[in-house]
């Protein structure tokens, strides 16, 4: 198999349009064949990659966008900006993998802290706010019919 051709570098944004526009110059295919060919709506394409880009190629169009012009995407690493950053990078401590943790939440334990949470907010509030907001709740608690009085 042919060693792959390099289409295009870059380090930035600004860098990947340039080569994308480069790309579509050298297949020579208007902006409406490539919408056609992503899957994109029509005119789409100049938004993401025309001189003044209206939208920003996101996660749902960049492979979209790499499919319909033939390329793909490989990290490569940068010896000179490696040489500049390797006396800042710190190791990582080893962590030992450990099987997965299964938290199971249950009423109980979500009860308890909504409770907890509703005395941090009534707390908070002033008597008159403590007030009406029980008033409130009062309202509504009799217009559903839970505690109508027996006529």
């Amino acid at each position: 198999m042919p060693e792959p051709r390099i289409v295009g570098e870059f380090d930035a944004y600004p860098g990947l349009l340039a080569a994308l526009r480069a790309r579509i110059a050298e297949l020579d295919i208007s902006g409406e064949r490539l919408d056609e060919l992503a899957g994109l709506p029509r005119g789409y394409f100049q938004k993401l990659v025309g001189t003044r880009p209206k939208k920003r190629l996101g996660l749902r169009s960049l492979g979209d966008v790499f499919g319909a012009l033939a390329i793909k995407a490989v990290l490569v690493e940068d010896p000179a900006a490696l040489a500049k950053v390797s006396s800042r990078l710190v190791k990582r401590r080893q962590v030992v993998p450990s099987a997965a943790v299964h938290i199971e939440i249950s009423h109980r334990f979500l009860r308890k802290i909504g409770a907890i949470g509703g005395k941090a907010r009534a707390a908070k509030l002033t008597p008159r706010q403590r007030s009406m907001l029980a008033r409130k709740m009062a309202r509504a608690r009799w217009a559903k019919g839970v505690l109508r009085p027996e006529s």
